[in-house]
């Protein structure tokens, strides 16, 4: 867990390269921006790939009871199969083909889960889970190879390629705070709890908030493009925003009904000794309540290139979470994630200052 934490920390960046100003730009500078963002994804991703191989090299002091050096350095090397096909992705995204883009994502999660199970069945322990990665990563080169774009190749023009560099510097800071703030609790848990009370709460967070974020994510990520398409096509207007509001009331519903339901599902997917993480693994899908609010306000956002927006959002989250956590010093996972889920409806409190503020300001009419 404290391997794949880190792993996730720092895949998240992925989402901080080229692919927003891709997505939202207009036709005329897309030729420039392709090439020019194709750049950044290769020095992007070969940055993510030392620094996760150094931080697997230091961690051997920050954690010295958990020898993760080379699960980290493993995972860290899938990075360098990703930007070959960035730009095709980001593309299909701006052409809003999100079924394509779903059917070939979860064909991958699906292989990678299936791998763990066939590798932990021949033996291969925590390695299992570096197998399941570079087959993720494999299987999603080679089906993006195969979806037609606009043909480009790599290129560098000064005046876009800085553009392409400020933004996505803006980005990588506000998604290394995101990703901190989902997963800072593995961390903590790591340092405050014993093993095994770190354990119980691992597996409730993935028991729990991992469904959860993972429908999160596949959300925001279909919510990005479909905002900046109706920007393009000048048809961002009342009933977009509407929509909005209704389909995130919809996802957040899921992970409610998702709390109440854990005594229900859990004690049948999973042996009856894992029946003492109910109640955390209800409260951390609570939290994913207020997490799904917030990353669609951040989307919007990004759609707006906002990003010092973002970024001040996201330093807010997590200030509001490291500071609850000092405060209460939780010792046990109940009390984590009661801690975590009080400071999670703390974060609503920017959104709705925001929001308010801009419709309280004069009309320019």
């Amino acid at each position: 867990m404290l391997a794949l934490t880190i792993h996730e920390v720092l895949r998240l960046l992925l989402r901080s390269g080229a692919g927003v100003q891709i997505i939202r730009a207009s036709d005329e500078s897309l030729p420039l921006f392709l090439g020019n963002g194709l750049l950044i994804q290769w020095l992007l991703c070969t940055s993510l790939c030392l620094i996760q191989i150094a931080i697997g090299w230091s961690a051997q002091w920050a954690f010295p009871e958990h020898d993760i050096f080379a699960l980290v350095a493993l995972m860290a090397l899938t990075y360098l199969a990703f930007p070959a096909v960035s730009t095709r992705v980001f593309l299909l995204q701006r052409s809003n083909r999100m079924g394509l883009f779903s059917l070939i994502s979860s064909a991958c999660i699906i292989v990678e889960n299936v791998t763990i199970a066939v590798a932990l069945y021949f033996d291969a322990h925590m390695m299992a889970v570096v197998i399941a990665k570079w087959c993720f990563a494999l299987l999603w080169l080679a089906c993006f190879s195969f979806v037609p774009c606009l043909s480009h190749k790599l290129s560098y023009h000064k005046d876009t390629f800085r553009l392409l560099l400020k933004s996505s510097s803006q980005l990588a800071i506000s998604e290394i705070l995101r990703s901190l703030r989902i997963n800072m609790d593995t961390f903590i848990a790591a340092r405050l709890l014993t093993p095994e009370l770190f354990g119980i709460y691992s597996f409730a967070k993935s028991a729990g908030i991992g469904l959860a974020m993972s429908i999160s994510q596949a959300y925001t990520s279909a919510l990005y493009p479909f905002i900046c398409r109706r920007a393009l096509q000048n048809n961002s207007d009342h009933n977009s925003q509407k929509l909005i509001f209704i389909t995130t009331f919809a996802v957040s519903s899921i992970f409610m009904i998702q709390a109440l339901a854990v005594p229900v599902y859990v004690p049948i997917l999973f042996s009856s000794q894992w029946q003492s993480s109910f109640d955390t693994t209800s409260l951390l899908c609570l939290v994913a309540v207020s997490s799904v609010w917030v990353d669609t306000y951040t989307t919007v956002l990004r759609s707006e290139a906002q990003y010092k927006r973002d970024c001040h959002f996201c330093v807010f989250a997590l200030v509001v979470s490291l500071l609850s956590v000092a405060i209460v010093m939780p010792s046990s996972p109940v009390q984590l994630a009661v801690t975590l889920l009080g400071g999670s409806i703390v974060w609503l409190l920017f959104p709705l200052a925001d929001i308010t503020s801009r419709y309280l300001q004069p009309d320019p009419a």
